[in-house]
C-alpha cells in the first residue's frame, strides 16, 4: 500500500490490486469501501476498464511500477472520486509520462491540473524526475490547452495503437517559470 498524494482539494488514492479487480469484476460498492469514496454509478466505464486492466497487468509482471500505477482522484470535500490519474511507467532516464481521466460531469472544474501538478512534485520529490511527458490526441482541446497551461512545449508526434496520432510535450522540472509548474 502507497500513500496518497494530497493536493488543495484531493486526495490521490493509489489503486490497490484488490480494488482494481474489485472494478474490472463489476464490484463497485466493494471498490468505493476499499477506497473510503463515492465512485460513478457507471463505475468502470470502457476506457477505465481497459486502463485498470493494462496496469494491474503491468502491476503484476513489474511489482517495483506499483506506486506509479493508477490513483483515483478524490474529492476531499465530498469524498467522490472525480477521476484517475497515473504515470505509465517507473521513471525510465529521468522522464515519466503522466495520463489522467477526470470524468465528465467534473471537467473544466481543474482537477486535471491540480491531480498533474501533485503528481509532478511527488515525482520530483520522491524519485528525482527531472522530465514528465504528456501524449494528448491533436482534437483533445481541453488536454492542449491544459498541457500549455502546466508549461508543457510540443516535442514530437507519435501514432499510439488505439487512440492514433498523438502530440507528445515535455516539462523540464522544476518548471522554468512558465504555466503552473512554476
Amino acid at each position: 500500500m502507497f500513500p496518497d498524494i494530497e493536493s488543495q482539494r484531493m486526495r490521490l488514492v493509489w489503486m490497490t490490486p484488490r480494488v482494481m479487480r474489485a472494478s474490472i469484476e463489476g464490484r463497485c460498492r466493494e471498490a468505493e469501501a476499499l477506497v473510503g469514496a463515492s465512485l460513478p454509478d457507471s463505475w468502470p466505464e470502457e476506457d477505465a476498464r481497459r486502463w485498470i486492466s493494462i496496469r494491474l497487468d503491468q502491476m503484476e509482471r513489474s511489482p517495483e511500477a506499483a506506486e506509479w500505477l493508477l490513483r483515483l482522484m478524490v474529492d476531499v470535500g465530498t469524498f467522490t472520486a472525480v477521476g484517475y490519474i497515473n504515470f505509465h511507467d517507473p521513471l525510465v532516464d529521468g522522464r515519466a509520462e503522466l495520463g489522467y481521466t477526470v470524468f465528465p460531469q467534473y471537467r473544466r472544474l481543474g482537477y486535471a491540473g491540480e491531480a498533474a501538478l501533485a503528481m509532478m512534485r511527488w515525482a520530483n520529490a520522491t524519485h528525482g524526475v527531472s522530465t514528465f511527458v504528456v501524449s494528448v490526441s491533436p482534437e483533445n482541446a481541453p488536454s492542449l490547452g491544459l498541457a500549455a497551461k502546466l508549461g508543457f512545449e510540443r516535442v514530437g508526434t507519435q501514432i499510439d495503437d488505439v487512440d492514433g496520432e498523438e502530440w507528445v510535450f515535455e516539462l523540464a522540472w522544476p518548471a522554468s517559470g512558465k504555466g503552473l509548474g512554476a
